[in-house]
């Protein structure tokens, strides 16, 4: 069968990689000079690499790690500390520091309560945000859990956050970065099902939560793979 995909984004390459290898021929079209989508980078006219946003891939991507096995392209990744680190103005850092000694839920719960990213009044109404969120029940439910977070997915993470008695400081200082790292959208667009699924995972599984980046630009180092 011969099949036409429109797109070169990930999300397309990955198709054209089932779809080849269960024999068929694929063509993709792709708009843009360079392939990649979201993941896109490209080289100008100086020579110098260009992506389309900062790119980094947590342990809970394991579909696509799986699809860089498979590629060649996953030796190309590199572990990071187990931090999420944030830069604010005038150059103070915070950051959600999940080393302990031991795992999911216990080293989420660590990172959360003594960051300086929050303020002890924005950590405690995280604290009831989440801790009467999907996440508790996914801890001994984990498919019962994400089947009321899949329900969210037309809501707003900002406003089901706020709903639950959570802070816009907390949005405003730890949530929108995190979403930015997700979607390259602010908390008020991105859907409260894509963040809660990832937080249910970082719950539920130590590694999800860590991070790796490339080991250069997407197009070197994933694209061409």
């Amino acid at each position: 069968m011969r099949v036409a995909i429109a797109g070169a984004g990930l999300a397309g390459m990955a198709t054209a990689v089932e779809l080849a290898d269960a024999g068929h021929q694929v063509e993709i079209f792709e708009s843009r000079p360079f392939v990649g989508g979201k993941v896109g980078s490209w080289v100008d006219a100086d020579g110098n690499h260009v992506e389309m946003g900062l790119h980094v891939f947590f342990g809970c991507y394991y579909q696509l790690f799986e699809l860089m096995k498979k590629v060649g392209a996953f030796e190309n990744l590199r572990l990071k500390e187990h931090t999420h680190n944030f830069i604010n103005k005038g150059g103070k850092t915070g950051s959600l520091d999940f080393r302990f000694l031991t795992g999911a839920p216990f080293n989420g719960l660590k990172a959360f309560f003594t960051t300086s990213q929050l303020s002890v009044q924005d950590k405690l109404q995280n604290a009831i945000a989440l801790g009467t969120s999907p996440i508790v029940r996914g801890l001994v439910d984990f498919d019962g859990a994400m089947k009321t977070i899949r329900d969210l997915d037309k809501v707003s993470f900002g406003e089901w956050f706020r709903g639950q008695g959570g802070s816009d400081g907390s949005i405003k200082r730890m949530w929108n970065p995190i979403a930015y790292a997700l979607g390259f959208i602010d908390a008020d667009n991105i859907s409260a099902r894509c963040m809660l699924t990832i937080f249910q995972l970082f719950a539920a599984k130590t590694e999800a939560s860590v991070l790796r980046m490339l080991e250069g630009s997407p197009y070197e180092y994933l694209h061409k793979p």
